[in-house]
């Protein structure tokens, strides 16, 4: 073999190394779009899983949908006070927990019954964002105790007490 095929071998699996290269690259590139578009969804899908339009689309929220339309917080929408707050991982990480295991008690018939009750984590998220939002009045007061013991009108539920216990 001289240096003249020598060289054009090299050549043609330098062209054969770089067309599998580029393959990869695309293959690659579309895997992780494909990634991508299952992880977040179709365009717009996280925003509109953040209303409170969606979120009341559930048989079992529509109780609470329709008191927070009355209420105070109207304005404020229920990633605001169920979802944490404190940084965009963490935000979603939770909205993917809890979105996924809200739809899987909404349609698989395991719940025993209608009412969606917070969890212990869920009781903690909730109140970091209450004093999150509310942080001017909660700092001239005894914040040891859960908001929503005195203010459990406050969101959701019409019926009962609907002024502050005072003791």
């Amino acid at each position: 073999m001289d240096l003249k095929e020598l060289i054009l071998k090299l050549k043609e699996q330098a062209l054969r190394r770089q067309d599998l290269l580029l393959k990869a690259g695309i293959y690659a590139g579309a895997a992780g779009a494909a990634a991508l578009f299952l992880f977040f969804g179709p365009p717009h899908l996280i925003e509109a899983t953040e209303t409170p339009k969606f979120c009341g689309l559930c048989h079992s929220m529509k109780p609470q949908h329709e008191a927070w339309a009355h209420s105070a917080h109207r304005s404020a929408r229920c990633i605001d006070c169920h979802l944490p707050n404190d940084n965009v991982v963490n935000h979603y990480v939770w909205k993917t927990i809890d979105g996924n295991k809200d739809v899987f008690y909404e349609f698989s018939g395991l719940r025993e019954h209608d009412e969606i009750k917070l969890s212990a984590h869920g009781h903690k998220v909730l109140q970091a964002n209450c004093i999150r939002c509310h942080e001017s009045t909660v700092a001239h007061i005894d914040n040891k105790r859960a908001c929503i013991d005195c203010h459990r009108t406050a969101g959701h539920k019409r019926q009962g007490m609907t002024r502050v216990r005072e003791d």
